[in-house]
């Protein structure tokens, strides 16, 4: 094993998910990248009034923040870690950076933050575990 992908949210379960990550890849010197993705806002119609640039830059700096809170919350370690922000549908952009990095595991939290989605298995984690051919690990 060489390659994680860690998928984050800033969630409590994602957090989770990223520690079990380092955990597995330190036996195998595996690099580790945790990737943060930033759902792309839908406005109804054509709204030309909305500054859809200043929305997404003001996304992605989000994703930034998250990644840092992660990382921080993770603490020191000697593993190769590297970070991504990107903007897209969640599971599809994780399942597609997972395949054309060809990673050797992907790993994600359960559930994501919001109520609707601790109910069940959260919806992101299911979808990636349905479309995506790299092994996938869903962290409790």
């Amino acid at each position: 094993m060489k390659k994680i992908l860690v998928a984050t949210d800033g969630s409590d379960a994602s957090l989770k998910g990223a520690r079990v990550a380092f955990q597995v890849a330190r036996p195998f010197d595996a690099a580790v990248t945790v990737l943060s993705v930033v759902p792309p806002i839908v406005l109804p119609g054509d709204a030309p009034w909305a500054p859809m640039d200043e929305i997404h830059l003001s996304e992605l700096k989000r994703g930034e923040r998250v990644l840092s809170e992660t990382l921080a919350a993770l603490g020191e370690t000697a593993l190769n870690v590297s970070t991504r922000v990107m903007l897209g549908p969640v599971a599809e952009t994780i399942t597609e950076v997972a395949e054309s990095g060809a990673f050797d595991m992907v790993v994600l939290g359960s559930h994501g933050k919001g109520a609707v989605k601790r109910v069940l298995l959260g919806s992101v984690a299911d979808r990636v575990m349905h479309l995506c051919t790299r092994p996938v690990l869903v962290v409790p």
